[in-house]
């Protein structure tokens, strides 16, 4: 099989901020900082604001209308969350590790959700959210939400966890769930059909570790 040659975006290194990999493999161990938005009782990362409002902008002239149900969410307060769910469960007799287990199909352990560094936003049809009261897989049986993942590349955000790429993720499809990652980069993955562990893998065997700008001190 023919190797696979890739001709990176610009922008496409390890230590872009951007592409700052959080998962049950990589864990955030202390808060984030970054210049926060906030739009109602959300907030995400100030970086991405004009960038969102574009992609939203165009959602509502496809007709489609569309809710920010999920953005930043610290470390602490998912301590906090997890630690009273577990609670609950030791309330009613259950050891710290049972406990543990029946919450971890529902509630994500504190440091692997990459809302804590207000990248991430949860977009979902509005009247589907109404509805239901949560976010559920299927959504992405409505145009809007196909609509969603099918053109939020071209203003740099990516559906963060595919069905396809479960396996790789380890996270089950989320429709709603999406990503910033930059404009280039965005359309790279999308064009390659690449999810950001997939991305971070190649970027690391290719040693793209560090953003590179030409000046008269550092010419290759």
């Amino acid at each position: 099989m023919a190797k696979i040659k890739y001709v990176f975006p610009t922008e496409a290194y390890l230590d872009n901020p951007f592409l700052k990999l959080v998962s049950a493999k990589h864990p955030l161990k202390t808060e984030y900082k970054f210049s926060q938005f906030k739009v109602g009782r959300q907030s995400f990362d100030l970086a991405i604001l004009d960038d969102l409002l574009r992609l939203l902008a165009a959602a509502d002239q496809q007709m489609f209308k569309i809710t920010l149900s999920d953005g930043y969410e610290s470390l602490l307060n998912q301590k906090k969350i997890f630690q009273r769910e577990v609670n609950r469960y030791l309330k009613k007799g259950f050891t710290e590790r049972q406990a543990r287990d029946k919450i971890s199909d529902k509630i994500e352990t504190p440091g692997v959700s990459e809302h804590a560094i207000g990248l991430a936003v949860d977009l979902i049809d509005t009247t589907f959210l109404k509805e239901k009261g949560k976010p559920e897989t299927e959504v992405d049986r409505l145009s809007s939400q196909q609509w969603l993942i099918g053109n939020s590349y071209k203003y740099g955000f990516i559906l963060r966890y595919p069905r396809d790429k479960e396996n790789i993720t380890g996270v089950l499809y989320r429709p709603w769930h999406f990503r910033f990652v930059g404009i280039e980069i965005a359309r790279f993955m999308f064009k390659e059909n690449l999810c950001l562990e997939e991305l971070i893998a190649l970027l690391k065997k290719n040693k793209r570790n560090k953003i590179f700008i030409r000046t008269q001190y550092n010419q290759r």
